[in-house]
């Protein structure tokens, strides 16, 4: 089944080719709303994360290179499929998703929780980030480009929260396992995911997107729940919902709110 990226491109005029010193790749044309032409532009590049951006110009969407090409078509579908839908029912939300831009002494919200950015430079050809307290303390290199110092930031700071959050949503995962399902769990691990909030493995190996800290801690239990509800039935049958409601009957809403807010939840 061709994916929403493919017959698109397979119902447009071929692709612009572009000049070999620009990072364009894709150029061409979808239709929203009552049918009106919107130009999107794909690029690909050197950078941690995937961004959709909507404005005057079109829909511009920014893929990492870093991905493997069956990834970064995946990404490619789901930010077009956002935009389009988006776009059509409203219009108003145009340059509604700007990229996220560090500022030092900045106050980055997560959740509930808020973390002060602190950016230094150093001479040492190299970049790190550590949390001490409520503070995010990142060490650049010095003579980044903007856009490389940007991602640099944004690699860092994830880094950073999937090592604060770890061990509390950990305990969480097992205190809920404990209660509900008591079933093993071999491993939980986080990182920064765009394409899943949460995946469990037939082995037990959960694993979560640091962006779902931002949600609320009912949202984020439900994701929780969902996961485990995996190492009961590892599908998403009638039985496997079940298992989910009985648990969370509310369970619909924070998915509602995940597919609302999907392209806030960001780094």
């Amino acid at each position: 089944m061709l994916s929403l990226f493919d017959n698109l491109v397979a119902a447009v005029k071929p692709l612009v080719e572009e000049k070999k010193d620009t990072p364009i790749q894709q150029k061409f044309e979808i239709a929203v709303g009552d049918g009106e032409p919107v130009p999107v532009r794909i690029y690909f590049e050197a950078r941690f994360n995937n961004r959709a951006t909507v404005n005057k110009n079109g829909i511009i969407l920014r893929i990492s290179a870093k991905q493997n090409k069956e990834e970064q078509r995946k990404q490619i579908d789901i930010l077009l499929k956002w935009a389009k839908e988006k776009l059509g029912d409203k219009p108003e939300l145009l340059d509604s998703l700007p990229q996220r831009k560090y500022v030092n002494g900045e106050v980055l919200k997560v959740g509930n929780q808020d973390f002060s950015i602190s950016i230094l430079y150093n001479d040492l050809n190299k970049s790190t980030a550590k949390i001490f307290k409520n503070n995010i303390v990142i060490s650049l290199a010095k003579g980044l480009t903007q856009e490389t110092e940007q991602n640099t930031c944004s690699y860092l700071i994830s880094k950073c929260l999937c090592k604060y959050y770890l061990p509390i949503v950990t305990a969480r995962l097992h205190e809920l396992n404990d209660r509900y399902y008591k079933k093993h769990i071999h491993s939980v691990k986080m990182k920064y995911a765009n394409s899943f909030w949460g995946h469990c493995s037939t082995n037990g190996n959960i694993v979560i997107s640091v962006r779902l800290m931002f949600a609320p801690p009912s949202v984020i239990d439900y994701v929780l729940i969902h996961e485990l509800a995996h190492l009961v039935h590892h599908d998403h049958s009638p039985r496997f919902w079940k298992v989910v409601e009985n648990v969370m009957p509310s369970y619909k809403n924070a998915e509602a709110h995940l597919k609302e807010h999907h392209f806030k939840y960001y780094l």
